[in-house]
């Protein structure tokens, strides 16, 4: 090989592994925000039905869906029964934010990209973005929840600001 194609297949592959990790960094962000989501909705619940008396009180509130792995199993269950989600929705939910644990933190452990083909590029791409779809769906699908169950509850933006309005 000349130069000139070794360096061409060298900026291909950058390109290619720009456009990886542009859709990798996605995937995560996005599932990084269904899981705030999903902790908002849980703790939000919780502040506006027990109205801590004291910041102390309301503080313990965020801080024990400040989850770790053993806090997921417990926040996802009080999930689906306040908000009153099917059963396959919180499985879909679930599977999502154990994938972006994976991902997070075994991914590229197991996907060399030194070593990667073309076609594991494109198909670790391809993964991404699908995933990213599933989040985006599975999160449109938890907005009708809180919807259904502000309207259930009587809650409104109101009383939501009123609860957090009381703590600054």
């Amino acid at each position: 090989m000349h130069h000139e194609e070794i360096q061409e297949d060298n900026t291909k592959k950058n390109e290619q592994l720009t456009l990886l990790f542009a859709h990798y960094g996605r995937a995560i962000y996005v599932a990084q925000v269904l899981e705030q989501q999903a902790i908002d909705m849980v703790a939000i619940d919780e502040v506006v039905t027990s109205k801590p008396d004291s910041d102390e009180a309301y503080d313990m509130i965020w801080s024990k869906y400040d989850i770790g792995k053993k806090m997921m199993g417990i926040m996802t269950n009080l999930l689906q029964e306040a908000y009153q989600i099917e059963q396959t929705d919180m499985e879909e939910l679930k599977s999502l934010l154990a994938v972006k644990d994976d991902l997070a933190d075994r991914y590229f452990r197991f996907n060399n990209l030194t070593t990667a083909s073309d076609e594991d590029c494109e198909q670790m791409i391809s993964d991404f973005i699908a995933y990213t779809q599933r989040i985006l769906a599975i999160n449109e699908k938890l907005n009708v929840y809180r919807e259904a169950h502000h309207i259930r509850t009587n809650l409104t933006e109101e009383n939501i600001v009123l609860a957090f309005a009381s703590r600054k």
